[in-house]
């Protein structure tokens, strides 16, 4: 089951990248999730760290850039360790 789940964590996320590559936000959206469930699935030891974390990064930078906020309250979603 384990090599199913990661099997399809990579489908998720090649089309993932695709869609936004052709500036499908919404399918985007929809792949990142399947590949954050998939991974919600795995044991913890077995779990990855998140493939959007760079776009992530780059968008909370974007924000950072244009309204000079960068004090950030929540969890820590990706394992980055903010």
């Amino acid at each position: 089951m384990k090599d199913k789940i990661i099997h399809e964590m990579g489908i998720a996320e090649s089309k993932a990248w695709e869609a936004l590559s052709g500036y499908k936000f919404w399918m985007f959206g929809y792949h990142a999730a399947r590949w954050v469930n998939l991974n919600a699935l795995l044991v913890s030891s077995d779990k990855f760290k998140s493939p959007f974390l760079a776009a992530v990064k780059l968008a909370r930078t974007k924000i950072d850039q244009e309204t000079g906020n960068n004090d950030r309250k929540g969890g820590d979603l990706f394992g980055e360790g903010e």
